[in-house]
């Protein structure tokens, strides 16, 4: 299976004193855009609880360098409360590096341990076990997902990140056929927004949130 490039975007904090280029590139922040990018996407995100206490709970935190980039590991929990904290049901290692031509890529790694970094959002300390051996990339080449800072928009202004479905299609095991996944990612000082869709080889959607409807998560820490 080819690598791919997946990735996310983020919103900066406000920052005094910054002025940007034409096309959004900031003028002022760090040199290193996956830097600034990285400072931003660190965090605790979480929906409102639905009738039945069901929510989605979103933590990243920044891991020890194995490579080119900035290293965040991601965990996503949803479902009702446990005793302890909701079910893991999406765990990650993303690095960021600055994109040819500006903005940023994320590279989406998969742990082939998932299970052994679980209580991470309650013990950050399990991933020092983590290491580029422990990780594998798992999407086809295409499947970037890239990062361009809008100062125009929110508060300190907002990273927007897009996987284009026309250049990311997969071989659906439960579709017996090849199809586009989408991504739009909106992330701000306040909150993450997210749509994930997917769709035929024609543009038809098959699943997903709802053209031009987004899933919110507010930023808890």
């Amino acid at each position: 299976m080819k690598p791919v490039w997946f990735a996310t975007l983020a919103l900066p904090l406000a920052l005094a004193g910054c002025s940007y280029f034409s096309d959004g590139r900031d003028v002022g922040l760090d040199a290193d855009p996956a830097a600034d990018l990285a400072k931003v996407m660190t965090g605790r995100f979480a929906s409102e609880p639905d009738k039945d206490g069901n929510r989605v709970e979103d933590f990243r935190v920044p891991v020890h360098d194995m490579g080119p980039g900035e290293w965040i590991y991601f965990q996503r929990n949803q479902g009702p409360k446990t005793r302890t904290e909701r079910r893991a049901y999406r765990q990650r290692v993303l690095q960021l590096v600055a994109a040819p031509g500006g903005g940023v890529s994320q590279i989406t790694w998969s742990l082939k341990s998932p299970e052994l970094y679980s209580a991470a959002p309650r013990n950050p300390g399990v991933l020092k076990a983590i290491n580029k051996k422990a990780l594998k990339l798992t999407m086809e080449a295409g499947c970037e997902q890239r990062w361009r800072h809008d100062p125009e928009v929110g508060e300190g202004g907002t990273w927007r990140g897009r996987v284009d479905p026309v250049e990311c299609t997969i071989y659906s095991k439960r579709r017996q056929k090849r199809i586009g996944i989408g991504s739009e990612t909106r992330l701000s000082a306040k909150g993450l927004l997210e749509a994930e869709r997917g769709f035929d080889l024609n543009g038809t959607q098959l699943w997903g949130t709802p053209a031009g409807a987004f899933t919110e998560m507010m930023r808890v820490e």
